[in-house]
């Protein structure tokens, strides 16, 4: 790549770059009114009570996402059912459609390809001797 050549960004990678910067802005912010929180905490001297409603929330937390992995669970559960009672008839249909096409397939080899089969081995058989009867003469 040349030195002289410009670099041209696409509107695209302008965007991208601009949400990058923000993203990490916003996360730079954060962490700095958090570590600025913590501080003013030590120094107020209310850490034990932010302690313990942190504990509490947490607890909190723990119980609604244990009541959403049981309601998961119980979703997951009628997903399998479903799928039971709606697999099995169509694996039935499945085989039958097999069945179905092993009996056409017998039916059509019995009756029209072993006939045919016979016919044209007994047509090359005469015209075999068609041509050595001629050749003899």
């Amino acid at each position: 790549m040349n030195e002289q050549e410009t670099i041209t960004m696409t509107k695209a990678e302008k965007r991208s770059r601009r949400t990058t910067t923000l993203v990490g802005l916003a996360v730079a912010a954060i962490l700095i009114l958090i570590i600025g929180s913590f501080v003013l905490m030590i120094s107020a001297g209310v850490t034990g009570t932010v302690r313990d409603v942190i504990i509490i929330l947490l607890a909190l937390e723990s119980l609604v996402v244990v009541t959403l992995m049981l309601a998961l669970v119980y979703q997951v559960t009628l997903l399998v059912k479903m799928m039971r009672e709606e697999i099995k008839p169509l694996i039935e249909s499945a085989q039958e459609t097999i069945a179905s096409a092993r009996g056409t397939t017998t039916f059509v080899s019995k009756k029209i390809v072993s006939p045919a089969v016979s016919i044209a081995s007994t047509l090359a058989g005469v015209g075999r001797m068609i041509s050595f009867v001629i050749k003899r003469k």
